[in-house]
């Protein structure tokens, strides 16, 4: 599994101001979402109490059109009935001791009166004891008919001399006729001024109801009642059989007639039928009866909610509508504001995608740069220490100490090397599985030296930290360069500490994973810094302290392990470097391997394919003192048409993978493999991930930069995998 490596990348941000644009028209759309609701409720409350309290002005003023209206009406019929019962006196005189032709003529007349009048229900003319004398109805009165038990009789009796006013009866029933009527009255007197008997001009209700509900047609839910000022109700519409005759003493109209009021408004409850009611009342002229026009305040509300809800219908319609496009309007704001983030989100996955790219060209190209780099200079490091070997052979007595210094530098060079194809994935690695919890400690007596007195080294490691597959020199190589930087993070001391665990976040390298990390307390790395630190070359320090591969080495290693890196830092507090590395569960721990010696000569024939000259001039004395006779060719098709030309004259092929022409050393061997089977090979390459390939296909590899040692121990298990070979029967 590849992995990228994890310095971060430059902050770069898509422009959000779409999306504030589409956040504030989202606002103002909520908002014009409210007031289309606040605004015509508003209105129509203020519009609704307003309306309100017009349709209770309104109805006073209907109710007092009605009253006044009512009053006139009842008041010419009071009058005239006032003219008529005058009339029907002065008619009346001396009728007690009148021939009876006069009464008869009395009835004519009082007929006459009564005629074309509908409001006279009958005129009576009685004696003072309470006999009729004459009336409209009958020429000659019913016998039996008597009116001494009669209220209104009474009254007038019990006035005497000097009492002459009109009175209004209650509502009674006719002797003659059975009809409802109230009767209107005055005392007649004889010469000497005594008490003579009473004139009645009664009055039918009926007549008032009719002429109320004609005025009550065109004003529904209006009632009118007419009543004597004592609370006798004369009549009422519209009519209620089970009212009371007479009108409570706290009625809140009666109470307030009683208290000499002639006329006011009422808004309270009817003592006749107990509803709620706004109620006028005024007095008929001088006359003790009252007329009241009420109307329901229930029916005034429903009227006025009637009109509200027409009023709400209509207007709810262009509200709706306004409130329908403002939620459109929100939700497409929405959308266009999701879509807006959305976009927001994918540009900024797809910066930072293309940073991580130019991250990995970048160090893409500087890792084959590098690597070119290194590999040329391992090439020339290899003769250097070829022709050095082949001086201490031939040239026992020579300087040591100069030889010693040569060897030096190129173990030195050879290092540096070493750091480049790290970090580039060209180094060979030589992976080992390794107990953590016991090679990590070791290394303590290998780093404190580095560190110095001042910055004590703690290694702590998990018991249960699974064991990983790494080269161990190369593990060595990076906690000594990671060490070396805390020193000089720190150089008035402070602490270092390596920590190995298992990973919490396996995830990382796609599975089981180890942790581990060094920690020190020293300056920190500042964020514009911490993005290059894995650049090879890439240093803060100053000119000749330091080379800048030391974390690319880290990082390569890492890399090229299947694992990934990753550094925490805080300026003044310290830093944090982690390698994250597969945990190899399941394979064997293996140890580190020495030296192997060059042991006896090897007495075989090599064919050595190298393009570069300088590099097989080199191999080829080496070759000779092991023994080995030594055929070169510089590139590998004419290598192999020579050999195979001649297969016997040669026992082991040791070709390099790069070199010009079509075919490279890896398809050399292949064909050498194919054609000639009884041959060992030998396959020389310093590319990591040329070395993985080329051991799947099962030949032997020698990485470079090589020792004699370790190519004498190639050339013997190729020429004895060859040998063996060879003496295996034909189809075993």
């Amino acid at each position: 599994m590849s992995a990228t490596a994890t310095p971060a990348t430059a902050d770069r941000r898509v422009p959000a101001s779409s999306e504030d644009e589409a956040r504030a028209s989202l606002r103002t759309l909520r908002t014009l979402l409210l007031l289309c609701v606040l605004v015509p409720m508003v209105l129509y409350a203020i519009f609704a109490g307003y309306r309100y309290r017009q349709a209770h002005e309104e109805a006073e003023v209907r109710l007092d059109r009605a009253l006044r209206i009512a009053n006139e009406h009842a008041l010419k019929v009071l009058e005239t009935n006032e003219t008529m019962l005058r009339h029907v006196l002065d008619l009346s005189e001396g009728i007690e001791s009148a021939p009876a032709g006069r009464r008869l003529l009395l009835h004519r007349q009082l007929k006459a009166i009564a005629r074309d009048k509908p409001q006279i229900q009958s005129i009576w003319v009685v004696d003072a004891q309470g006999s009729p004398l004459a009336t409209d109805r009958f020429e000659t009165p019913p016998a039996g008919l008597g009116f001494a038990q009669r209220e209104y009789f009474a009254w007038h009796r019990e006035q005497g001399k000097g009492g002459f006013p009109v009175h209004f009866s209650e509502v009674i029933v006719g002797q003659a006729t059975g009809e409802n009527l109230f009767a209107v009255s005055q005392a007649r007197t004889g010469a000497d001024g005594a008490f003579a008997g009473i004139a009645s001009v009664s009055l039918a209700p009926s007549y008032f109801l009719r002429f109320h509900a004609d005025l009550s047609a065109n004003e529904p839910g209006l009632a009118i009642t007419m009543f004597r000022e004592d609370g006798v109700v004369y009549s009422r519409w519209p009519p209620l059989p089970s009212a009371p005759p007479r009108m409570a003493r706290t009625s809140p109209v009666l109470s307030r007639v009683i208290a000499g009021e002639a006329s006011g408004i009422i808004r309270g409850v009817s003592s006749l039928d107990r509803q709620d009611r706004l109620i006028l009342f005024r007095k008929v002229g001088e006359y003790p009866v009252y007329l009241g026009t009420g109307l329901e305040l229930s029916a005034i509300r429903s009227a006025w909610a009637r009109e509200m809800a027409v009023l709400g219908a209509l207007g709810a319609i262009p509200v709706l509508g306004l409130l329908v496009a403002a939620l459109v309007a929100m939700r497409r704001a929405r959308q266009s504001l999701d879509a807006a983030s959305r976009l927001r989100e994918e540009a900024q996955a797809r910066l930072q995608v293309e940073d991580a790219l130019r991250q990995a060209q970048k160090m893409e190209a500087v890792g084959r740069l590098t690597g070119g780099v290194a590999h040329d200079f391992n090439n020339a490091l290899m003769v250097i220490s070829a022709n050095l070997h082949m001086l201490k052979l031939t040239q026992p007595g020579i300087g040591t100490r100069q030889t010693d210094a040569i060897g030096r530098a190129v173990d030195g060079a050879t290092k540096l090397t070493r750091q480049l194809l790290a970090f580039s994935r060209r180094q060979a690695l030589m992976p080992q599985v390794v107990r953590l919890q016991e090679r990590l400690p070791l290394l303590k007596d290998l780093i404190s030296p580095v560190l110095g007195s001042q910055v004590p080294v703690t290694i702590d490691v998990d018991p249960e930290t699974a064991p990983v597959k790494i080269d161990l020199a190369e593990l060595e190589l990076a906690l000594l360069n990671l060490a070396v930087n805390a020193k000089d993070a720190m150089p008035d001391g402070g602490r270092f500490q390596v920590v190995a665990r298992n990973a919490a976040d396996d995830q990382v390298v796609g599975g089981h994973a180890v942790v581990i990390s060094t920690t020190d307390t020293g300056s920190g790395i500042p964020p514009d810094v911490l993005a290059r630190v894995f650049e090879p070359f890439f240093t803060t320090k100053p000119v000749g302290q330091g080379t800048g591969l030391g974390l690319s080495q880290v990082y390569g290693l890492c890399q090229r392990s299947g694992g990934t890196t990753r550094v925490h830092s805080e300026v003044g507090v310290g830093t944090t470097v982690e390698m994250v590395l597969p945990a190899a569960h399941g394979e064997v721990v293996t140890g580190t391997e020495g030296e192997v010696p060059l042991g006896r000569p090897l007495e075989c024939r090599v064919l050595v394919v190298e393009d570069n000259s300088e590099v097989a001039a080199a191999i080829r004395p080496v070759l000779e003192t092991l023994g080995c006779q030594v055929v070169h060719f510089a590139a590998a098709a004419p290598a192999l048409e020579w050999l195979d030309g001649q297969p016997r004259a040669i026992d082991v092929v040791l070709t390099d993978v790069v070199m010009p022409g079509a075919m490279d050393g890896l398809g050399l061997a292949q064909r050498v493999r194919e054609r000639h089977p009884q041959l060992g090979l030998v396959v020389m390459t310093g590319y990591a991930e040329q070395l993985d390939h080329i051991t799947r296909q099962g030949f032997t590899v020698l990485a470079k930069p090589w020792t004699a040692s370790h190519l004498a121990q190639a050339l013997r298990a190729a020429h004895g995998a060859a040998r063996a070979a060879r003496q295996r029967p034909a189809g075993a």
